[in-house]
């Protein structure tokens, strides 16, 4: 027996890929209202009269979604159930309809007779320097092409304390939700997070050994130390060339812009958000509802993030 949905709110990038996915919902549920999402970022109380957002894309289709929506309004709190929606060309473990007709179909009528659980699944917020930002899939604190000393700490029962997991040297540290198949697929054969209320932290290229482990929802807090900042001689002079190509005004002090540029930086969701940082805190208390049509093993996880569709 099929449950009434109200209303859907639908995210595409492309008007007739919104217009699709309108039809395809209409022809199988001909009383559901749709709203495009760009119509909630306006007014989010059309959220209200929405049962799901359906998102149409990749898993960065929805990362872009989230962190539009906290960006306008500071707070996630109105978003309903995300069903995201895959092209054919986009990859990621999130895609629960298929852009297809038939599968969209297929999986549309599951929706609508009860056949689908909802999942909170975790983000974060990255504080740093008394600024707060968003991060859906991953927070990735990077020194590459350098070094640095990296000390990964997670909050105790007592709150404000921190007790030190591991110090090691590294080019960088990623803290993975179970959303962020970017740490997944950086995990280079290591685990795979199947806990939705967990964090994966990835030590990525560090000196003696690298680490993949799971941790649980709980603040970390990621301190470094830059081991490696000297710029050569070489690296100024092309800089320097380069300005003067781009017809750019001298640099006062090239060797601060290169130490900030080539130290440490923050990076979250792929886009980097901050330059010379030495510490940072990954604040897990928030989620978001997924909706899932159905379960999956390891393997098929495995699978989701790497296959490709006609």
């Amino acid at each position: 027996m099929s449950t009434p949905i109200k209303g859907i709110c639908i995210s595409s990038r492309e008007k007739h890929e919104y217009t699709k996915v309108k039809n395809l919902i209409l022809s199988q549920s001909p009383e559901t209202k749709c709203y495009h999402f760009s119509e909630a970022i306006v007014d989010p109380s059309i959220l209200d009269e929405c049962d799901f957002i359906f998102t149409v894309g990749g898993d960065g289709s929805v990362a872009w979604l989230v962190r539009t929506f906290y960006d306008a309004f500071n707070s996630i709190a109105k978003l309903k159930p995300i069903v995201p929606v895959t092209r054919p060309t986009s990859v990621g473990y999130l895609k629960q309809l298929e852009f297809s007709e038939r599968k969209f179909i297929e999986g549309f009528q599951r929706i609508l007779s009860g056949d689908y659980h909802i999942h909170n699944r975790t983000i974060l917020r990255a504080a740093i320097e008394n600024k707060k930002y968003l991060a859906v899939n991953e927070i990735y604190a990077q020194v590459n092409p350098h070094l640095a000393n990296f000390t990964v700490q997670i909050e105790t029962g007592t709150k404000g304390e921190y007790s030190t997991i591991t110090s090691t040297m590294a080019d960088g540290v990623m803290i993975s939700t179970s959303i962020g198949s970017t740490g997944w697929s950086l995990s280079h054969g290591g685990y795979i997070s199947l806990d939705e209320n967990s964090l994966q932290i990835l030590i990525l290229g560090g000196v003696h050994s690298s680490a993949n482990f799971i941790v649980p929802r709980k603040k970390v807090r990621v301190l470094l130390e830059l081991k490696n900042s000297t710029i050569s001689e070489q690296a100024l002079e092309a800089y320097s060339i380069a300005r003067e190509r781009e017809g750019l005004p001298v640099d006062s002090n090239p060797q601060k812009t290169l130490e900030i540029l080539y130290g440490s930086r923050l990076v979250l969701d792929g886009k980097t958000i901050n330059f010379g940082i030495k510490e940072f805190i990954a604040d897990p208390s928030l989620s978001i509802p997924f909706v899932t049509l159905r379960k999956h093993s390891e393997i098929e996880k495995v699978r989701r993030l790497t296959e490709f569709h006609i």
